[in-house]
């Protein structure tokens, strides 16, 4: 026979507070009184504390602290997220592992092995600090019942409990069922009294639309509480509470937030990792420059973006003391990060100033309260780990796990709408609001897979029980929201994520419609009504099959009203105002020849290379040179190794030239070779010394490793330069065609620089050479009877022309392409030369031969490329790709006229 107060046990506290509640306003008088009602870690508490052995129950934070610092010791749990995995193991089956003898080790794998002395570890440390887990003590208490060393007493359950294998020992030695009422975690139909609603939102964008207006409609009917449970609460919070508040509801918040996605949380990473020189240090230095809690001004944070983005040859260390010369915030959060990553203690004056920092970081009270609480959460943790004697490395892993509980609320006295993340459910109590609304009712809220780990393979090996299944954890949270609805429950389903990707309903949807089918189906027939009755049957396939009734009263929205989904109040249009349609292609109001280069006499300066841009797709041309949308980041690419390769020959043939050596042959190249590798791997040891921007920065081993590849390239280029036409020699390296020489072309002064001119001057000739990566579909000859016509590639033809117009004095014999990764002789140049006058010598095809006089040839190019330049002083920039290849690299991404 019991012979202490009846005991009642609920999942959670607020449960069993408004349990109470209930019955002390029950028409019964005293009807509150004789029952106790508590959770069951409160009855294992309070049991303990009164018959316990003198141990204490050991909190979540000191288990959390304790296992990080035991796995931090074990190959076993060495993965990320282990110490908070480890935890929980341990805490759900301390009662079962207590006894080291029950434990059949020599059956179990090696890693399984591991694992159970990791755990073996961490419950020595507890009895070392005079701790004990719950599951343990509850055990432990089941067996003083079971001797009557502890008075016996009446439990019900009444309630959906997670029980421990302790738990079950002890609830059963108490003569309770572990389980509760089955019903609790059962989807059902809703009692007559309370109306379903289905919210469908094309997009993401669409629902806080669609829910403002169930707001509106429920607060109209006399709703004075709703409940919106949401993937993100905070999120949601942050968008719908100011047209609330204006709506005059007083709007809360309640969920959870991940310490690290606070500013501080995320401050803290970021100094953890140029601390410990992560490969990612240069987004945590960027991230650091634009959080709030750095106190760096976004101008500011802006040049130091580009500051750390434009040099490749910057460390992690140097990151950290740019950062630290600009934000004194900074120089304080890597001295904690250090002291914590040595397991010291972080000294009071450098938490001071952290705590100065956060006071700070923002204006809004919600997020200085956030803000505060994740501070506050590390000086907890520190003063814990002290207290434990435990290293605050072990703080690293536990911060990274860790969530705060997030409150707030804005607004008037008015009805109450809480917004709030979907652990609430747990904690509901039937019939406590108006109107229930589940924002989220997909898979990804609610979804039922369950992501294993070793420890589960270990649990099975040794039939420990499992936790309850995530479909029964979905179930029985549904179930709380359906009865804690008093007048509405509503589902809101979104087709597409915030990044248009499909969503799925979850299983609960369907489930849930299935039973309000089955029970208005029944109440249809009851009353006569079989149409109804069939109609409830009838899913309907573009409304996630949903019953014909249920669905016809869903209200629906799509994304296609923006200024409805986006505006800040998400009213209707009152007014508009009519822009001007964009026009890609056309400048309506700027001149464009204002914003280029132009000579005295208004000729537009324009270089080969920007005409043949121009050539290739107008637009691609203003948006790659006028408008310039590219990244401060220095980079390590194709346009560096070419201008690396173009540096290294120009060096090399004008040493030569110095020399009085105009020409690399047969006869000299093997003394050559080894002064051109001698001169590039000069140019390497230059390129650190070098302003970002202008080198050849190599700072991984791949990177260095195609340096060597292209020094390879170079070296084997030379030899097949040596095999150049008898009779020509260098004459020109990076030859300048500067403004004040005069130069026009097609209508236009050229600006620019020639990479290479050969010159036979027995025969009064030159050929252009311009060095290129590969000289590959750069042959843009002429055969006999055709007529000219502009070729992709004319940078080469401009130059040859240009220079005839200059004092040379010589005739020009070709424009030619150097290919210098070329690994055959006939693929070394390419592009145009005179056919009667220039003989290649095998190192270029016969497709680049031009029958007809060169000179002609090139004036009828610069006619054609006039033609196609004259729209130009008309500001005309169209959408014109001239093939697929002029969009390969255009940085107009969502042009509608790119071909590829």
């Amino acid at each position: 026979m019991p012979t202490t107060v009846p005991v009642e046990l609920y999942r959670t506290i607020e449960r069993a507070n408004a349990a109470a509640k209930a019955a002390a306003t029950a028409t019964a008088p005293g009807a509150a009184f004789g029952v106790r009602r508590l959770t069951a870690a409160g009855l294992v508490e309070e049991l303990w504390e009164l018959w316990g052995d003198g141990r204490v129950l050991v909190s979540a934070e000191e288990r959390s602290l304790l296992a990080a610092r035991t796995a931090s010791t074990c190959d076993a749990a060495a993965a990320s997220g282990a110490p908070s995995v480890l935890a929980a193991f341990a805490a759900e089956h301390a009662a079962a592992l207590a006894d080291e003898r029950a434990v059949p080790v020599a059956e179990l794998t090696s890693l399984q092995r591991g694992l159970v002395a990791c755990l073996r570890s961490y419950y020595d440390e507890l009895a070392a600090l005079n701790l004990i887990e719950a599951d343990e003590a509850a055990d432990l208490l089941a067996s003083m019942v079971e001797d009557g060393r502890l008075p016996a007493m009446g439990v019900t359950v009444c309630d959906c409990l997670d029980v421990s294998g302790g738990l079950r020992h002890l609830l059963t030695a108490l003569g309770a069922s572990a389980e509760g009422d089955e019903a609790l975690a059962a989807v059902s139909c809703l009692p007559e009294d309370v109306e379903p609603g289905v919210l469908i939102a094309a997009g993401a964008a669409a629902m806080p639309g669609l829910l403002l207006d169930e707001m509106g409609r429920v607060g109209r009917a006399g709703a004075r509480s709703v409940l919106v449970v949401a993937a993100d609460p905070a999120e949601l919070f942050g968008v719908l509470g100011a047209p609330l508040c204006t709506s005059g509801w007083a709007v809360a918040l309640r969920c959870t937030a991940p310490w690290r996605a606070t500013a501080f949380g995320r401050a803290w990473e970021c100094a953890r990792r140029l601390e410990e020189g992560s490969p990612h240090w240069l987004e945590a230095a960027t991230d650091f420059a634009y959080n709030p809690f750095s106190g760096i001004a976004e101008r500011k944070a802006r040049d130091l973006n580009g500051r750390l983005r434009k040099d490749r040859l910057l460390t992690a260390t140097d990151a950290a003391e740019i950062l630290a010369g600009e934000s004194d915030s900074f120089s304080a959060l890597a001295l904690a990060v250090r002291a914590v990553a040595c397991g010291e203690s972080v000294p009071p004056r450098i938490l001071d100033t952290l705590s100065s920092a956060v006071g700070a970081a923002s204006s809004d009270a919600l997020e200085r309260a956030v803000e505060r609480a994740a501070f506050d959460k590390l000086c907890g943790l520190l003063a814990l780990a002290e207290g434990l004697g435990v290293s605050t490395c072990a703080l690293t892993p536990l911060l990274a796990d860790a969530t705060l509980s997030v409150e707030g609320s804005s607004g008037t006295d008015g009805p109450l709408c809480e917004i709030a993340g979907a652990a609430v459910l747990d904690s509901l109590v039937p019939k406590s609001w108006d109107v229930v609304i589940l924002a989220d009712v997909s898979a990804r809220t609610f979804g039922i897979s369950e992501s294993l780990s070793a420890l589960d393979g270990l649990a099975e090996t040794l039939g420990l029980p499992r936790e309850p299944s995530a479909l029964w954890r979905q179930r029985s949270r549904f179930a709380a929201a359906q009865r804690a609805a008093r007048r509405r429950f509503v589902l809101g389903v979104s087709r597409r994520d915030e990044r248009e990707s499909e969503l799925f309903p979850s299983f609960l949807l369907e489930e849930f419609a299935s039973a309000q089918a089955r029970a208005a189906a029944d109440r249809a027939l009851a009353a006569g009504d079989e149409e109804l009755a069939l109609r409830w049957g009838r899913p309907d396939p573009a409304r996630f099959g949903l019953p014909e009734p249920l669905a016809a009263r869903a209200r629906c929205a799509g994304e296609g009203d923006l200024s409805q989904a986006l505006g800040a109040a998400f009213a209707p249009v009152t007014g508009c105002e009519e822009l001007l349609r964009p026009s890609r292609g056309s400048l309506r109001s700027l001149p464009l020849l204002r914003y280029l280069q132009r000579t005295p006499e208004g000729l537009p300066v324009l270089s080969p290379s920007a005409i043949e841009q121009y050539l290739h797709c107008p637009y691609r041309w203003f948006v790659q040179s006028c408008i310039r949308p590219e990244a401060p980041d220095e980079r390590f690419g194709p346009r560096e190794l070419g201008n690396f390769a173009h540096e290294a020959f120009a060096r090399f043939y004008d040493r030569l030239a110095e020399e009085g050596v105009r020409r690399v042959d047969a006869e000299n190249i093997e003394a050559m070779v080894p002064r051109f590798e001698a001169l590039v791997d000069e140019l390497v040891r230059e390129q650190p010394e070098r302003r970002g921007g202008s080198r050849l920065a190599a700072t991984t081993r791949e990177e260095r490793q195609r340096v060597a590849q292209l020094k390879r390239q170079l070296v084997h280029s030379l030899r097949l330069q040596a095999q150049m036409p008898p009779g020509y020699e260098v004459v020109f390296c990076e030859h300048p065609i500067e403004v004040a020489d005069g130069v026009d072309f097609a209508g236009v002064r050229l600006r620019g620089r020639v990479d290479r001119v050969d010159a036979d001057a027995e025969r009064g000739r030159f050929v252009v050479i311009d060095y290129k990566g590969s000289s590959k579909d750069y042959a843009s000859g002429l055969k006999e009877g055709d007529e000219p016509s502009v070729p992709h590639h004319v940078q080469g033809l401009i130059y040859a022309q240009a220079l005839l117009r200059t004092d040379l004095g010589l005739a020009c014999a070709g424009a030619l392409y150097l290919g210098y990764r070329a690994q055959s002789p006939k693929e070394l140049l390419a592009g145009a030369y005179d056919g009667a006058a220039f003989d290649p010598a095998g190192l270029s095809s016969r497709s680049s031969a031009v029958a007809m006089n060169f000179s002609a040839y090139l004036d009828a190019i610069e006619a054609l490329v006039a033609d196609r330049l004259a729209a130009l002083s008309e500001g005309a920039i169209p959408v014109s790709p001239s093939a697929p290849k002029a969009c390969e690299y255009c940085p107009a991404y969502d042009c509608p006229g790119r071909l590829a």
